[in-house]
């Protein structure tokens, strides 16, 4: 939906900008081009840069798969997105959890686990009794999650490309703060924390977290303690 949206919005702009050729000349043609070549730039993100601040992370559940190797998997996310979508998951959120930073870790050791996210808000349902089946099936296993302090930030997207200028945008924002003393004393940032979590919302967002505290419990790595003929 959001692909024909922006689709959509890109042939109206070419509609109104051919209209503003013709009716009112080159000179106001050429500004109408470059507004929208300005908006066309922000929609991607090159024009902007992700804010960084301290947020709560939201206690809930999570249903996940551990993955080795390099990040960019993404049959990983894709698998995630089709559990909601199959098993009609509403209220949950694809989650993608970094173990290790790529400046200090070989990428055939980065270690991550991806899955859905469901924040305990209210009385939520019980999951259906076939998506637990599939988790157990298909090497998912459940961890939940406490409220923590975090640093917070999120990045609205509007297609794939303008996601990734967001992410690597956000890692690198965040590398350098956390090599700032000034920042890490302002948002009390102590030890050496390199869990970090994105949550994929539905309307087209994703939400980014370093929680500052309890984390041992966002560690849930499981895939090195498995049987080495698994």
């Amino acid at each position: 939906m959001a692909k024909l949206y922006s689709l959509l919005k890109f042939c109206i702009f070419i509609a109104a900008e051919v209209y503003i050729f013709k009716n009112f000349g080159k000179l106001y043609g050429f500004i109408g081009l470059g507004i929208i070549i300005v908006r066309f730039l922000h929609s991607l993100g090159i024009l902007r840069s992700p804010k960084i601040f301290k947020g709560a992370f939201n206690e809930g559940v999570a249903y996940l798969k551990d993955y080795k190797g390099s990040y960019r998997n993404k049959a990983a996310f894709e698998e995630a997105s089709q559990i909601i979508k199959k098993f009609n998951l509403k209220d949950f959120s694809v989650i993608g959890i970094f173990y290790d930073r790529p400046n200090e870790t070989k990428e055939n050791e980065f270690r991550y686990s991806v899955g859905v996210f469901r924040k305990n808000i209210g009385f939520p349902e019980p999951v259906p009794e076939e998506f637990e089946i599939y988790c157990k099936t298909n090497n998912y296993y459940s961890a939940e999650f406490p409220v923590t302090t975090s640093l917070y930030s999120m990045w609205d997207y509007s297609n794939r490309l303008s996601m990734v200028i967001g992410i690597f945008k956000f890692y690198k924002s965040l590398i350098q703060n956390l090599s700032d003393n000034y920042f890490k004393k302002m948002y009390k940032v102590s030890g050496d924390p390199k869990t970090t979590i994105e949550i994929y919302s539905n309307d087209s967002k994703v939400e980014f977290y370093l929680p500052l505290f309890n984390h041992e419990k966002f560690f849930v790595y499981k895939y090195d303690e498995k049987p080495k003929n698994e």
